[in-house]
């Protein structure tokens, strides 16, 4: 690679190739390649339009950031408010079983009475009633 770059005062690069250069290097191009655009427009025009357009793409950056953190802000209030409703939900369950397990054991108990009166004062035999 023998090819130097030359800059001139307005911003132009020119290749220039060292002669006894093969292969590929020797069939570069030698036009002057220019590094900056020259801009046709007014440079106050230029800085109006490019302060527009800074100002639009912050203004667009900065309302996503503003819908993000919303969006994460209600994400963490649901999130909360359904473990609150989860949390509830198992206080009451745990509250409608320990009611029906007691209203279970009062049930046994009336009928474990039932048939206590059942067996224990069956009908009485046919020779020991009054007639």
């Amino acid at each position: 690679m023998l090819s130097v770059l030359l800059r001139s005062g307005d911003g132009t690069v020119f290749r220039t190739i060292r002669q006894g250069e093969t292969g590929m290097e020797a069939t570069m191009d030698t036009s002057p390649a220019q590094t900056r655009k020259d801009y046709a427009s007014r440079p106050g025009a230029l800085s109006r339009f490019f302060r527009m357009s800074r100002d639009g793409w912050k203004s667009k950056y900065k309302d996503l950031k503003a819908a993000v953190k919303g969006n994460k802000n209600r994400i963490a209030d649901l999130t909360k408010s359904r473990e609150q409703s989860r949390t509830r939900a198992a206080e009451r369950a745990g509250e409608q079983i320990t009611t029906l397990e007691a209203e279970i054991a009062e049930l046994r108990a009336r009928f474990a009475a039932l048939e206590g009166k059942k067996n224990g004062r069956g009908t009485r035999p046919a020779e020991t009633r009054s007639g």
